[in-house]
């Protein structure tokens, strides 16, 4: 019978050694009653020839090989009614593990989630990412003929694929919703390895030129809008207004390669010339958008794979530069490194921009565990002063110290498991939260939301285990320890001592939570005045009542002439909208998220090697966004295509590449003959960013057609403007839906970063300051409880109220200007991790320091002062007698 046996059925084996050993005796007993004693004599002898049956009982049990994992259950079932016996303390304690437990893993799952988790392909580890480089800015994508060549690199990689991500609309006229598409090369399944859930996926055949297009719909996808139904299998589906037959359903949990960004559907590159006409240039050389990944060839190692690669890319962009490109242009060109990277992961955009305000965020949690398990160990002190007698008690009849320290941790280990339970409820609402937040002005709400698989993988559950293993160790060996070094005799005698000695180790716990509560105080603050910052920032234009609308109208077929008469026709309606007041036209809006850069040329001199920002916006544009033209005039309608060109500049441009007056003087883009004729200068405005007002070019909408999106001036009347535009579109665009939005909308999406930060700081900054609340609230308390004997002297010699008050409160501001002291070091260095990420503000900024300063002073004096108050009630008789 082997251990295990042994153990599952240690009842039964009990069962029988009990009644074995009873047996023996009785015929022990029966031997001397048959040599003539007595029975009652008979069973003497036979006991004090036999032992006792325990000591017999623990024999056996050695020898079978169960002891300890007797003892564990014994452990736990003591432990657990101790802790039964004190609930308050174990809710106490288990609530503040949860809140430290559920933090850490709330944010370590969006980090998994996001960073870590590989995709759910078939052998993740052996696909690489391949990304190009200029200096150390990393993470460029590739043209679609740059994606087909590298794909012929045969003796390099074993397969390779690029996939894109756009949105679409899908459904016929007047029932059109967004999807979000994925185009893809023609290997891409073949390189991730996947086979279909229905039907069959994209092969190479469907990316060849004049290639009939075919959708392949994601699990997800497939459910939500044909509820599963494998008869759709074969049937067309309208994108853009374009039959696109259903060929098949990618697996399920497969949500695409762009890890946080899912997919509804999947189609081949050369697709888009037949669904999006009017974007041909996406299939051409200009246009980098799309990312790779690829499955190196099995025999050649890492380092020859990127020796070779850069030789071949730097072949492929020596072979791509045409005779006509500008000297500078071609160095920069000649500049790109391709790197080879794991790629196990995915890629993902998403990723770029939360990695280091999610690596912020664990370093608050991981201060909220270190806090939280401070906490428990201090409880845990406190707890065990208590226990003084008891443990005495134990070591005087016997029991090791061993075994005391064993119990000990029992104990901890459940407050572990408790909190660790707790702590899941908390991740889970937690990681949910975060996730909302991350999405939360982004746009990325419907269609093409922020979608990340949170389900608990083995690395969530050892992270978890990790965690609970390693809190038990901070807060539940140095009180067992402690615990363990009792005095027999002395404890029996006097708890004074061991009192003091406790409350020493307990005031080091509390000044080391009040020194990592000030240090997220501090940072929760610096965020907190970054956001506000920003908001408050002169950004040259008023957001407030500012319709954004962009329209579908090139997918609609309109180009050209047709486009213009098409923009003009719609903007002539929304000026004649009641409630609007300005109304124009931009190729782009300030913080949507992108830009137009473009070498320029002042009175025919280039201004640099770097290219300006740009913009292309239409009269009363600037009136629209109440931006001041600070010199000469606004465009006008006048400003058309047999005009003059003209421009206007920003001050910035005018103080950075002007001499003498801006007005009359000449700007071109770099390789054109077209001279714009500066005829006005506007306040700088923030332009990608709310960080930056860049110097920036407009040139006239009519003159350089570029794609419009219209900005309406409505004080008050949005709603009513907006469903007016929306009406009037669809019938022009038969049933395709504008996407409207405010100016609003726009900034706060460009603030998503700088909430985020702010909002979870905030909160995991005052959960550790209620933490510390608590932990200085407790050890006041029990200082208070434990020398309630000398204040009631105190008190009886004539001791005032007040006098009380000082001697409890000057105690715990004692703690707290210590924990002040060394809080305030600890933010100063590390002050520099976050200087990028603050603005208008240092990271040592004396306001928010001294702010955080007094929130902790003051919440430190609320905990001590209720302690104190008790204090000062003490009856001086009742507590003598009661000593």
């Amino acid at each position: 019978m082997n251990w295990l046996t042994r153990l599952m059925r240690h009842e039964r084996l009990e069962a029988q050694l009990d009644a074995e050993l009873r047996d023996h005796f009785e015929r022990l007993v029966l031997d001397y009653v048959r040599d003539g004693l007595s029975e009652p004599d008979a069973r003497r002898r036979a006991r004090l020839e036999f032992g006792g049956l325990d000591q017999v009982k623990e024999v056996c049990r050695d020898a079978r090989g169960t002891r300890w994992f007797e003892e564990f259950t014994q452990d736990v079932r003591y432990g657990w009614r101790g802790l039964m016996r004190n609930r308050s303390f174990a809710i106490v304690a288990i609530l503040t593990l949860a809140l430290g437990v559920g933090a850490n893993t709330a944010v370590f799952g969006v980090i998994n989630a996001l960073l870590l988790r590989p995709l759910p392909v078939p052998d993740p580890t052996g696909l690489i990412s391949l990304q190009r480089r200029v200096g150390t800015q990393a993470g460029g994508n590739f043209s679609y003929p740059q994606v087909l060549e590298l794909s012929k690199q045969g003796d390099l990689f074993k397969l390779l694929c690029g996939f894109g991500r756009d949105q679409v609309t899908v459904g016929p006229a007047g029932a059109m919703e967004p999807a979000v598409v994925a185009w893809v090369s023609g290997h891409y399944y073949d390189t991730l390895g996947l086979s279909p859930q229905a039907g069959r996926l994209l092969i190479p055949a469907d990316d060849e030129p004049g290639a009939s297009p075919s959708a392949v719909l994601s699990d997800a996808y497939w459910t939500r809008r044909f509820g599963r139904n494998p008869g759709v299998i074969g049937e067309s589906i309208q994108i853009e207004g374009v039959p696109v037959p259903i060929v098949g359903v990618s697996p399920a949990g497969f949500t695409g390669a762009n890890v946080g960004e899912a997919v509804d559907l999947t189609l081949a590159i050369q697709s888009r010339l037949v669904v999006r006409p009017d974007q041909p240039f996406y299939t051409g050389p200009g246009a980098r958008w799309l990312r790779i990944l690829a499955r190196p060839q099995p025999d050649l190692p890492q380092d020859q794979l990127q020796a070779r690669a850069i030789v071949v890319w730097r072949q492929l962009m020596e072979a791509s530069i045409r005779p006509t490109t500008l000297p500078e242009d071609r160095r920069r060109l000649m500049s790109e490194e391709l790197d080879v990277l794991p790629g196990r992961t995915g890629t993902s955009l998403v990723r770029a921009e939360f990695r280091f305000p999610l690596q912020i965020a664990m370093g608050f949690v991981i201060v909220v565990l270190l806090i939280a398990c401070v906490n428990v160990a201090n409880l845990l002190l406190a707890r065990g002063a208590t226990r003084q007698r008891e443990i005495a008690v134990r070591l005087s009849i016997g029991a090791g110290r061993a075994r005391i320290v064993r119990q000990l941790l029992t104990e901890s280990t459940l407050i572990a498991v408790g909190g660790m339970a707790a702590g899941l409820v908390v991740a889970w609402i937690g990681s949910r939260a975060l996730l909302t937040l991350m999405a939360a002005g982004r746009g990325l709400e419907g269609a093409g939301a922020l979608a990340l698989n949170l389900t608990p993988d083995w690395m969530m559950v050892a992270v978890t285990i990790l965690m609970v293993g390693g809190t038990t160790l901070i807060f539940g060996v140095a009180p067992a320890w402690r615990a363990s070094r009792v005095q027999p005799g002395a404890a029996m005698s006097a708890s004074g001592r061991v009192a003091e000695s406790h409350g020493r180790l307990g005031s080091s716990l509390v000044i080391a939570q009040v020194a990592l509560s000030l240090v997220l105080v501090i940072g929760a603050g610096l965020f907190a005045r970054t956001l506000y910052n920003l908001r408050a920032l002169d950004r040259g234009f008023d957001v407030t009542d500012v319709l954004v609308v962009g329209t579908s109208a090139q997918r609609a077929g309109f180009t050209g002439p047709k486009l213009a008469a098409f923009n003009s026709q719609l903007l002539t309606f929304i000026e004649q909208v009641p409630g609007v007041r300005a109304a124009s036209v931009a190729a782009i809006t300030p913080l949507a998220g992108g830009g137009i850069t473009q070498a320029i040329a002042v009175n025919g001199v280039r201004t640099g090697e770097g290219e300006m920002h740009f913009n292309s916006v239409g009269p009363r544009y600037f009136d629209a966004m109440r931006t001041p033209i600070v010199a000469g005039r606004d465009f006008a309608r006048g400003d058309g295509p047999a005009g003059p060109y003209v421009a206007i500049v920003n001050e910035a441009f005018v103080r950075q590449y002007m001499t003498g007056p801006p007005l009359g003087q000449r700007v071109s883009v770099l390789g054109s003959a077209r001279e714009m004729q500066v005829v006005g200068v506007v306040k700088d405005t923030a332009y990608e960013t709310l960080r930056e007002a860049p110097p920036t070019v407009y040139s006239a909408h009519q003159q350089r057609l570029a794609a419009a999106t219209f900005v309406v001036h409505a004080p008050g009347a949005t709603a009513a403007v907006a469903s007016a535009i929306r009406a009037e579109v669809q019938s022009r665009l038969g049933g395709r839906l504008p996407r409207i939005s405010t100016l609003t909308d726009q900034l706060e999406g460009s603030l998503v970063l700088e909430r985020l930060l702010a909002r979870a700081t905030l909160m995991f900054g005052a959960l550790a300051l209620a933490l510390a609340a608590v932990g200085l609230y407790g050890l006041t308390s029990y200082w208070v409880t434990s020398r309630t004997r000398e204040i009631g002297v105190r008190v009886a010699l004539g001791a005032r109220t007040a006098c009380v008050l000082r001697l409890v409160l000057g105690d715990a501001l004692r703690m707290v200007a210590f924990g002040v002291a060394a809080g305030l070091v600890s933010a100063w260095g590390l002050s520099r991790l976050i200087e990028s990420m603050i603005f208008g503000l240092s990271a040592t900024d004396i306001t928010t320091v001294a702010f955080a300063v007094i929130v902790l002073v003051f919440t430190g004096l609320l905990a001590g002062l209720i302690p104190a108050r008790r204090a000062t009630r003490i009856d001086p008789h009742l507590a003598l007698r009661n000593e």
